[in-house]
């Protein structure tokens, strides 16, 4: 029997979250700026083709998914490479953004998250032919990208507890919330790598690499915030 049959439900889950996190940009669809449709609607594209591969994968020719594969390569290329232009224009916020303070160091975490990103899709392209490897590549992208989602998601709930006229009504910022949606996802990772061990026997790299980088944006946040010299760097880096 083919592995992961039901990896594709599952991967919806991620998704839904993702769209509702995100649903600012499509309410707002007809006055996002171009850089904004070309990473939203890549990223939603390849989300898209990641829930279909395991069920083409089981459903359809290997040639299928191989080929399909293929489309999702090009996917990714311009998911990240938009990313590029959406950090530049998050790091020209402006001062009433909740974003304003830490614009320096999320941005970093930004950059960190879209470059594991492209190297769980080499990774997985690289073992191709390791179907338990490359699957697990493959699923680490979500985990990547998951937590600018899964944190402005939050602010809905939160919104309707607290009911605040302004952000900074907020008995918190947004630094501690993206804080606990890395924990969060940590946890996760935690779950699946100790799952993958009680079933065969092994820890796959690809857990344990994202999961390393969600504790570290969390130090990078709390710790380095918007520093003068992280400051100086990304300024010469985006020409800013």
């Amino acid at each position: 029997m083919k592995p992961f049959p039901k990896l594709h439900l599952w991967l919806i889950l991620p998704f839904v979250l993702t769209l509702i996190g995100f649903s600012h940009y499509w309410t707002g669809f007809s006055e996002a700026t171009f850089q904004w449709h070309l990473h939203g609607l890549s990223a939603t594209a390849w989300y898209i083709i990641l829930i279909a591969q395991p069920w083409i994968y089981h459903h359809r020719p290997i040639h299928v998914h191989r080929k399909v594969g293929m489309i999702g390569i090009l996917l990714a290329g311009i998911v990240i490479a938009s990313a590029l232009s959406v950090i530049k224009g998050n790091l020209l916020q402006p001062e009433q953004s909740p974003l304003f303070e830490v614009r320096y160091s999320l941005s970093l975490l930004d950059f960190m998250f879209i470059t594991g990103f492209m190297v769980s899709v080499i990774a997985a392209i690289w073992n191709a032919k390791n179907t338990p490897v490359h699957a697990r590549w493959m699923i680490s992208t979500v985990f990547w990208v998951l937590s600018p989602a899964t944190t402005r998601l939050s602010f809905i709930p939160l919104g309707m507890i607290y009911q605040p006229k302004e952000f900074s009504d907020f008995p918190f910022s947004w630094a501690d919330v993206l804080t606990w949606n890395q924990a969060l996802i940590v946890l996760v990772l935690v779950f699946l790598i100790i799952l993958d061990y009680q079933k065969e026997k092994k820890i796959y790299f690809s857990y344990v690499l994202v999961a390393i980088s969600q504790l570290s944006a969390i130090l990078i946040l709390t710790g380095l915030k918007d520093s003068a010299w992280l400051i100086s760097v990304l300024n010469k880096l985006f020409d800013l």
